[in-house]
């Protein structure tokens, strides 16, 4: 999937040319900076003196602030070339990610002017939508307005976890929920590009899934998070386990269909293929865990780090190459780096429950590998985000 646009090289930043690079130099940087805050306030509790509370900025910037930016990143300069219409840059580019800045800005420093953090997120959220879907609507690609829906999802839970910040049953559900609908993001890009990107690497055609069975991944992960972020959770588990049994076996069957045993020799391609055995992996893990809900928090961050965290960094990562005219290889802490978000989610999610004692030393581990993880990226990636294509080529 090409998502530059191969006419001559735009004036300017090269930062502002396309979005996924501000985009992906933002959710590198803020993986890092934001999960040092974090571990901070697990090692000094009372440097916390917001009007939030940690587990609500905690939970809600792991979408919003890290996530989010990625999405915004990729959709948009991968609508350039769905449509052959000019991608979003400049002033309109940097209006967009400083709308993202500000309201991370305010829910850090200013926490108590929460409406105005609202705001500005449901300003990048609609600004978003727009340069997404007035593209696609312009060239009929109904296909791509599926996005839009999801966006909408996300700017619903947003606003209700805003107006009930001091409710954390509620806004722990609404949080679940989100990560869900990241998730089926995940599912519709990582439909499309995984297969395609293991073909093509290893020289053979992967046949496509019918429409139908896609779909239905798609919307049994939507199901799953509205559930769990509308329902209250002892209710919600009768929904739940058929949900995350059947959903599981879907995920597996795609998973299967992808060959993915075939690329354990080429990071790129592997790191993905286990992000997404995540998914059906934390499906069964709810399942089993029922009605409990301690169980369930860890386990849903198999979602939130292994699928979210571990497809992002591998998405980031050869998108970054592949459209600034690079060679689609990694170094080898790269490859290390990919695999220590995975263990960081194996970790959060399980170890504390095998054993329980152990779960503040899992917290910081996993915090700890995450930013070793996310600090190699940086390093590797931020001149080839700020400089121009090496082809010549704009992107």
């Amino acid at each position: 999937m090409n998502i530059g646009e191969g006419s001559a090289r735009r004036q300017g930043l090269p930062l502002w040319n396309l979005a996924f690079r501000a985009g992906f130099l933002a959710a590198g940087v803020f993986a890092v900076a934001a999960m040092l805050r974090w571990l901070y306030w697990m090692a000094v509790p009372e440097s916390w003196n917001y009007s939030i509370s940690p587990n609500w900025w905690h939970a809600h910037e792991m979408v919003f602030g890290f996530a989010m930016p990625v999405v915004a990143g990729f959709l948009l300069s991968a609508v350039a070339t769905w449509t052959g219409i000019p991608g979003t840059r400049g002033r309109r580019l940097q209006a967009l990610f400083g709308l993202w800045l500000l309201a991370r800005g305010l829910l850090w420093l200013a926490p108590q002017h929460l409406l105005w953090a609202w705001l500005a997120e449901m300003l990048f959220l609609a600004l978003l939508s727009y340069e997404l879907g007035s593209r696609v609507w312009a060239t009929r690609q109904w296909r791509n307005l599926l996005f839009l829906p999801v966006l909408l999802i996300l700017a619903v839970l947003d606003t209700i976890s805003f107006s009930n910040a001091d409710d954390p049953q509620l806004t722990t559900r609404l949080f679940y929920g989100t990560v869900w609908m990241i998730t089926v993001l995940v599912v519709i890009i990582g439909g499309r590009v995984i297969p395609l990107f293991t073909g093509n690497r290893l020289g053979f055609k992967i046949t496509p899934l019918p429409p139908g069975f896609d779909y239905l991944a798609i919307g049994i992960t939507a199901l799953i998070g509205l559930v769990t972020a509308f329902t209250p959770w002892p209710d919600s588990a009768t929904w739940l386990r058929p949900l995350c049994l059947t959903g599981a076996f879907i995920h597996l069957y795609r998973l299967y269909r992808w060959q993915g045993w075939k690329t354990f020799a080429i990071p790129l391609l592997w790191s993905m293929h286990l992000s997404y055995l995540c998914i059906p992996l934390a499906m069964l893990g709810l399942a089993l865990t029922g009605n409990d809900p301690i169980a369930g928090k860890n386990i849903m961050h198999l979602l939130a780090v292994g699928t979210i965290g571990g497809m992002i960094i591998s998405m980031m990562s050869r998108v970054s190459l592949g459209h600034t005219g690079r060679p689609l290889e990694v170094p080898n802490y790269l490859a290390w780096a990919f695999a220590l978000v995975l263990l960081a989610a194996v970790i959060r999610a399980l170890l504390p429950l095998a054993a329980p004692p152990l779960t503040p030393w899992a917290w910081q581990l996993s915090a700890l590998l995450w930013m070793i993880a996310f600090s190699a990226f940086l390093w590797r990636y931020l001149p080839i985000l700020t400089r121009p294509r090496v082809d010549n080529k704009a992107g």
